[in-house]
């Protein structure tokens, strides 16, 4: 059975690779902020979570796990990305990035989950003109020599003004569904609805998402998940705006969990991801972002994680508290970037 399982992996991987492996087109960044990752301790763990997906997250990370799950699991995230450098603890970011899901599992029928991201730039400033010399003409200057155009110490005549604020939104929402068709073997997948807004502009689109999860042996776990199956298209409604594709790309990986006698049981995972912009032509890139992270809980209370998620270091923490059968999680992730750091809380359950 082991040697069949091992041919139909191979079969799947011959058939997925070659059409996620390729040149990335004009749209390789669209919705990027589906990238971000979700949750906190898959994000302290470096995002090397394909292969472990274990909770209720498992909607974004692989559906697939969704298998794993309790009847009832929930998961929200607060996140503040790149912050501002003024010196506070879980001060306000640039971005502010959230997410929000629940998973049911449906006896016979399989796991279903619902999430919600969503990514803003807020409070925005658009900036105008009063009209001061009143000839119904805005951002008049003192042009000096007569050019028309403002140059160097000619300054407005008209004075500047915030007119209104507006803010800039990515919105995502996750229909998923999860079951386990072999005792080794689960699947899912997610169908994904996304609506991206700036100022009076609009897009929207939908995608798709396929992963699959086998474990082979007792504590080890392969991962897979192709994501944007068939392009996820954006299409806005300015006709001189052009549709966005966000292109397939394949995360996929390895996980083990082990056990410390009388002390607590651990994870480690490493992924790798088809990152389509690095597969542009002429880029230095390698066209694959690998991922590696690890986590342990003590006495099943307390967990500790670290890993690196392709661009920096990433650490956590986290604490589980248990109330009668059902079992609430708080945690906290740390991630390094080049404009600034990201903090991230998330709280879950399941019961």
């Amino acid at each position: 059975m082991k040697i069949r399982f091992f041919y139909f992996s191979v079969l799947i991987a011959s058939l997925i690779l070659p059409v996620t492996v390729k040149a990335a087109d004009e749209g390789a960044h669209a919705a990027e902020f589906l990238s971000h990752g979700v949750g906190a301790r898959a994000l302290g763990m470096g995002s090397a979570f394909v292969a472990i997906a274990d909770d209720a997250t498992a909607t974004y990370w692989n559906p697939a796990g969704l298998t794993k799950v309790k009847k009832h699991s929930f998961s929200a995230m607060y996140s503040d990305t790149f912050s501002t450098g003024d010196g506070s603890w879980l001060g306000r970011g640039l971005v502010s990035y959230n997410f929000l899901n629940y998973v049911y599992q449906i006896q016979d029928i399989g796991s279903l989950g619902l999430s919600w991201i969503r990514l803003g730039v807020d409070d925005i400033p658009r900036t105008t003109f009063r009209d001061l010399n009143k000839n119904g003409i805005l951002g008049d200057f003192q042009d000096k020599n007569g050019n028309g155009i403002k140059d160097e110490g000619e300054l407005y005549i008209d004075k500047p003004e915030i007119a209104e604020y507006f803010s800039n939104t990515d919105n995502a929402l996750l229909v998923s569904y999860a079951r386990q068709i072999h005792a080794m073997v689960s699947v899912g997948g997610n169908l994904k609805l996304l609506n991206q807004s700036i100022f009076e502009n609009s897009g929207t689109g939908f995608g798709i998402d396929i992963g699959l999860i086998a474990e082979p042996y007792d504590g080890l776990r392969i991962g897979a998940m192709l994501l944007d199956a068939t392009g996820t298209q954006i299409r806005w409604d300015t006709p001189e705006t052009p549709t966005f594709t966000r292109t397939r790309r394949i995360r996929f990986g390895t996980a083990y969990h082990f056990t410390v006698p009388r002390l607590g049981k651990g994870a480690v995972g490493i992924d790798f991801e088809t990152d389509q912009a690095d597969l542009e032509e002429g880029s230095d890139g390698g066209g694959i972002v690998p991922r590696a992270g690890a986590e342990y809980w003590l006495f099943d209370t307390v967990a500790l994680r670290g890993g690196w998620n392709g661009h920096g270091l990433s650490a956590g923490a986290g604490l589980r508290v248990k109330v009668s059968t059902m079992s609430f999680f708080i945690n906290y992730a740390f991630n390094t970037h080049t404009l600034g750091g990201s903090q991230r809380i998330s709280v879950s359950g399941e019961f």
